[in-house]
């Protein structure tokens, strides 16, 4: 397993796809975590797909993904006839393991305070745990954000949501062979043999 890591717009996604298709026969899976809530986030899901061609298969969803991995919940494909499995991203994937805790409230009206962020931690990293169980022994990659970098979050909710992503981070970091941290459009290898 690979991690690689980085800022916004920094280009680990693009690295990270290029990690995957080292093997230029393919075909490769790609584990899209995010949720389409809105035309721009749209646009943004076209463009990545349109970049990746017709060599990927997209699995689209970001609960259970151990079983994913595992085989058990991608109906149609044998997980272990892809050459390469990108997720992407772990701050997306995060992110909506956080709301999926706190669960169906009145948005508008919530009190974020209310929220048990230990609670809520120990549900995402069981998430993650199961998913490295599973791709271990897989060609997996995958994109996450360095988030903690900058001045400290002004909300409850966002110092919370820095300091869970920091921990799973670590988590995934600790688990994978190699790590690489992209800035400006540079890989750095910070963790691992240089991938072949």
């Amino acid at each position: 397993m690979i991690l690689v890591t980085g800022g916004c717009r920094s280009g680990k996604s693009a690295f990270a796809e290029t990690l995957v298709t080292r093997d230029k026969t393919g075909p490769w899976l790609y584990v899209a975590t995010a949720l389409i809530t809105d035309p721009e986030m749209e646009a943004r899901v076209k463009k990545h797909r349109q970049r990746r061609g017709d060599s990927w298969k997209t699995w689209e969803g970001f609960r259970n993904l151990g079983n994913v991995l595992a085989g058990r919940d991608i109906s149609g494909w044998e997980i272990s006839g892809f050459k390469g499995i990108l997720l992407d991203s772990v701050t997306t994937m995060t992110t909506n393991l956080l709301f999926d805790f706190i669960g169906d409230v009145d948005w508008e009206h919530f009190q974020f305070e209310q929220v048990d962020y230990n609670q809520a931690q120990d549900y995402i990293m069981d998430n993650f745990k199961a998913l490295c169980q599973a791709g271990k022994d897989l060609p997996l990659v995958m994109v996450t954000d360095e988030i903690g970098l900058g001045v400290v979050p002004e909300t409850c909710l966002g110092r919370n949501f820095r300091d869970i992503l920091g921990t799973v981070n670590q988590y995934l970091a600790s688990e994978c062979t190699s790590v690489y941290m992209v800035i400006s459009g540079i890989p750095v290898r910070i963790k691992g043999a240089e991938e072949k």
